[in-house]
């Protein structure tokens, strides 16, 4: 149990830091994001009134206004609101889903469903606030599941039965597909010698398949991001490294090492910041 405990305190950490080390790629996701946030805001919104321009109550505190209602009085929204949906769905799988080999019919009708599954899930959230129930509650949480069973039922007659776990192995290969687009590549470019395409995705594939998201933690290596004292390299680095091999020549397997291994000193690093349970902020 203590062992279990440690695990997922040092598994936590290790995910805040690679936050860090991962700042270039978020800032780039979160400008699509906040471009596609203004859009919708800017519709929702619309032009405030001279009296209130900031779009805020009396007492100085922020409007809630729910996209149920909205559609209620224009439901021509639906529409706009259901292709934002479709964004976030293609943002959050990328090309995982094309890996599923599904035949086109059968794509089309998972992508609709996981779109509906959104929405669904949205309404539900308003229902269960206009309900008085809180945010995370377990009756909040019972409320989310029944709006949305019936879809993740449809869901898991394409998927099976292990359908949740498919979806996040995809959502966690997105990232990686992220991750290695705009925090490794460029530091293959720099060396002179850049990823093939077919490199690109076998090192993607490498990082998916050490991942754990969506797997049995069970089977897990023991300490598997704990780095080693004197390699810098965690079993997890060790394992992305080994499966990379197949694709990467000698000298971008140097290139991906150090990388991996500076990763774990940067976390040994902010990890001296990280006392007294202060949160911090790293700027430049």
């Amino acid at each position: 149990m203590a062992r279990a405990v440690s695990e997922r305190d040092a598994e936590k950490k290790v995910a805040q830091s690679r936050i860090v080390d991962l700042q270039s790629q978020v800032a780039i996701l979160r400008e699509a994001q906040v471009k596609t946030a203004k859009q919708i805001a800017q519709l929702v919104q619309g032009a405030s009134a001279p009296q209130d321009p900031q779009g805020k109550g009396a007492n100085g505190a922020a409007r809630e206004v729910h996209i149920g209602d909205i559609i209620k009085e224009h439901p021509e929204y639906a529409a706009i609101f259901e292709k934002q949906i479709r964004r976030n769905v293609d943002r959050m799988y990328g090309s995982g889903l094309n890996t599923l080999n599904l035949p086109p019919d059968q794509l089309a009708q998972l992508k609709n469903l996981l779109v509906e599954r959104q929405i669904s899930s949205s309404d539900a959230e308003q229902a269960a606030a206009s309900a008085g129930l809180e945010r995370g509650s377990p009756a909040w949480q019972a409320a989310i599941q029944q709006a949305t069973q019936d879809v993740q039922s449809q869901i898991s007659s394409i998927l099976g039965s292990n359908a949740t776990s498919i979806l996040a192995q995809l959502q966690a290969r997105s990232g990686i597909q992220s991750q290695v687009e705009y925090a490794y590549a460029p530091d293959f470019e720099d060396a002179g010698m850049p990823l093939s395409p077919d490199q690109t995705n076998g090192l993607i594939q490498a990082m998916a398949d050490a991942n754990y998201a969506g797997k049995d933690i069970s089977t897990r290596p023991a300490d598997y991001n704990v780095a080693d004292p004197t390699t810098w390299l965690t079993p997890h680095d060790n394992r992305i490294i080994n499966g990379a091999a197949q694709v990467l020549t000698a000298a971008q397997l140097q290139v991906l090492t150090t990388d991996q291994m500076q990763n774990q000193q940067m976390i040994a690093i902010y990890k001296q910041y990280r006392t007294g349970g202060t949160p911090v902020n790293f700027v430049p």
